[in-house]
């Protein structure tokens, strides 16, 4: 017979073992930086957006976070002051009468697949491109003005390089529009789980605005307001900096989450042209993860668990590419995947071996003349990628990297993708 004790003992044993199971299939994350005020895109957020927020939202703040919001809430009260300067000299009026760019190149993919790259790469070619800065994501109720004085004065705000990587991070860097969007929106983004994980799910809304998903046509407009302005900001920018120019340069932006927007993109921007990036889903889940555990935990306002960084992670991977493999593809087309005209995709380990011949295929889809300027411009970008070193991660245990690999079947079918064998088996 068993004794009850011993009954005890095994089930405590076999509690153990599916935890450590369960375990093997998910990522892990620590907690950190809990009272930094650094490297936070919502230091440019005004107190009207910013009551918003916490009006809304303070319930689901976690008590460690009191410092970082009482920073928050000073800097927007400065902000706001900002904020009314432009007002006067750069009057609504005036903002709303710039014509918007037909074409502006839209560089789309998963988080963590080269996009921040080929960003980067496109924007330093200044003959041709023009695009959203650091500082114009960071302050966009007040960069029109305040842009020289504000890169010095919060230049302490943010490190010298991005906290999951190396790169370099500075106010003139090239930067994802979508974090000004979220502030100028109040919130209609599903860029705020990276401050309220907790309650991701209410977000999901956000990510193409669909009915499936909870979203609504005011979710839409509100965001297509805000993303609107600031475009047409970012335009009078440049041609306040490009007076007397000849030169036609082209709007270039990037934030993955538009890679589920492809349709609205469309809409708004009948001739725009996009580039999806993409990489091997393993790699980039891992490398998600490391993103996770290294520059979310600046921006934090409440703690989330593992699960909950696991089900965002996942649920964002597999929607983001569904929503943009539904609209890439030509449908016309039987017998293969076949992407519609606007879309050119190209892979993250094209881009790092062979950059100037993926260069040269991303300007002929934008219909920009190479020329031998541009090889110029690019010979010491294309040098430097030589020697490109990509983080190293851990090796993901095999019940985890088949759990992605499972998720990700179709993308990896669709763009090449093999399922290689784990170690040890």
């Amino acid at each position: 017979m068993v004794s009850a004790g011993a009954a005890v003992v095994r089930g405590f044993d076999d509690a153990s073992a599916h935890q450590e199971a369960a375990d093997a299939c998910m990522f892990h994350f620590e907690r950190k930086h809990v009272y930094s005020v650094k490297n936070n895109p919502m230091c440019g957020i005004s107190f009207g957006q910013w009551w918003h927020l916490v009006r809304t939202q303070w319930r689901h703040f976690d008590w460690c976070y009191v410092p970082r919001v009482l920073f928050l809430t000073v800097l927007s009260l400065f902000n706001s002051l900002l904020g009314i300067v432009e007002s006067i000299l750069y009057p609504d009026a005036v903002i709303h009468r710039v014509e918007l760019p037909t074409d502006p190149v839209f560089i789309i993919g998963h988080p963590r697949t080269g996009t921040t790259l080929l960003h980067n790469l496109l924007a330093s070619d200044a003959a041709n491109f023009y695009t959203c800065t650091t500082f114009c994501t960071g302050f966009p109720s007040c960069f029109l003005w305040f842009e020289a004085w504000g890169k010095r004065l919060f230049a302490g705000t943010i490190d010298p390089t991005r906290p999951m990587d190396s790169m370099p991070l500075h106010f003139d860097l090239p930067q994802e529009d979508e974090c000004a969007t979220m502030l100028l929106s109040r919130g209609a983004s599903y860029y705020m789980p990276i401050y309220l994980m907790t309650r991701e799910p209410a977000f999901r809304r956000f990510l193409d605005f669909s009915a499936a998903d909870g979203g609504t046509a005011d979710d839409e407009a509100q965001w297509t307001s805000a993303f609107v302005y600031l475009l047409k900001k970012l335009t009078f920018r440049h041609q306040i900096q490009a007076k007397g120019s000849s030169l036609r340069q082209r709007l270039v932006l990037k934030s993955p989450i538009h890679a589920a927007r492809v349709p609205l993109l469309r809409k708004l921007f009948p001739n725009a042209r996009f580039i999806y990036i993409h990489r091997d889903p393993v790699e980039t889940m891992a490398s998600a993860a490391h993103l996770a555990n290294t520059a979310f935990w600046f921006m934090y306002l409440s703690t989330p668990t593992d699960d909950q960084v696991n089900e965002y992670l996942f649920w964002q991977f597999d929607h983001m590419w569904r929503k943009y493999n539904e609209a890439a593809v030509d449908k016309s087309v039987h017998g293969g995947r076949v992407v519609l005209p606007d879309i050119l995709e190209v892979s993250y380990a094209e881009l790092t071996t062979c950059p100037e011949r993926t260069l040269r295929s991303i300007y002929a889809h934008a219909n920009i003349q190479w020329t031998d300027q541009s090889t110029r411009h690019f010979a010491a970008e294309v040098d430097a990628l030589q020697s490109y070193q990509v983080n190293r991660h851990r090796t993901l245990p095999t019940p985890l990297r088949r759990r992605i690999q499972d998720m990700a079947q179709e993308y990896m079918d669709a763009l090449g993708y093999t399922t290689a064998p784990s170690p040890g088996d």
